[in-house]
């Protein structure tokens, strides 16, 4: 059972309205709604406040099986932002191909504007709790020194 779940059963098994527990919270209806429908997350003190009124722990309020389901969703996004990044790359190397062998320079801006794409689908292709983890100082340095290579490669493409 998710927490949203969790929440909207306690609710009305209490008979109380979206407003209500809101107001017991101290948040608004709308915030109330999107924990319910798991589109968001409450912040902890939200969650202390939520596990008082359901006379719970927080580790009851937010079982493992809600960190596993979180995990199993961002895993499933961050294969959708790999195979992009995939598709992205071919679509360059078809575009720098093409440039090539047609002697037509515009096409390198379509090759760069799939790299581009390439990059950001493959910053994306981790997952967030891991990209959180790593070093994002040294992932956006290369990032950005790849872009700049990228820019400089298609710059003397149409330029020369």
């Amino acid at each position: 059972m998710t927490l949203g779940e969790k929440l909207k059963k306690f609710r009305n098994d209490t008979g109380m309205t979206q407003e209500e527990l809101a107001a017991r919270l101290y948040v608004t209806r709308a915030a109330v709604s999107k924990w319910e429908t798991d589109r968001g997350y409450p912040a902890i003190d939200s969650l202390r406040l939520i596990a008082r009124l359901m006379d719970c722990t927080l580790d009851e309020l937010v079982s493992d099986d809600d960190v596993e389901n979180r995990k199993r969703m961002e895993m499933k996004r961050a294969k959708q932002m790999y195979f992009c990044a995939i598709v992205f790359f071919a679509v360059a190397v078809v575009f720098a191909l093409v440039a090539y062998f047609l002697k037509n320079p515009w096409w390198t801006i379509g090759a760069f504007l799939c790299i581009v794409g390439y990059f950001a689908c493959a910053f994306f292709s981790k997952p967030r709790y891991k990209r959180l983890a790593a070093n994002g100082i040294y992932r956006a340095a290369v990032f950005v020194i790849m872009l700049i290579v990228v820019a400089v490669i298609t710059v003397f493409g149409v330029v020369g």
